[in-house]
């Protein structure tokens, strides 16, 4: 029969700071949800992908709408809002000039 020490943590610590200080806050959402639009209007009149495929070494944001079982993501390129989706709808518009210049 073997034993166990039962009162080993091995669980990794999330994080660092002290019980009782204030959250690490990210954007509002509404913050996000003017990028998401921002994205949407620069990519007006520049052609779109078939198939969108996530840029690569992308960072995606993704918000809850508040109204609806549903979400969009805003991807971000070496700081750089690129693209904008809600993928339930199968709706994305992409930056192509920003993707481009981000990857030079």
């Amino acid at each position: 029969m073997h034993t166990r020490n039962v009162n080993v943590k091995t669980a990794a610590h999330e994080s660092s700071r002290k019980i009782g200080e204030n959250p690490v806050m990210g954007l509002t959402y509404e913050q996000a949800a003017d990028l998401f639009s921002w994205v949407v209007n620069a990519a007006k009149g520049e052609p779109q992908p078939a198939i969108f495929n996530v840029p690569a070494e992308s960072v995606e944001l993704s918000l809850m709408y508040e109204d609806a079982p549903d979400y969009f993501s805003v991807w971000f390129l070496n700081g750089y809002p690129v693209a904008a989706g809600v993928p339930s709808e199968h709706y994305f518009r992409v930056i192509t000039a920003l993707i481009n210049f981000s990857q030079e």
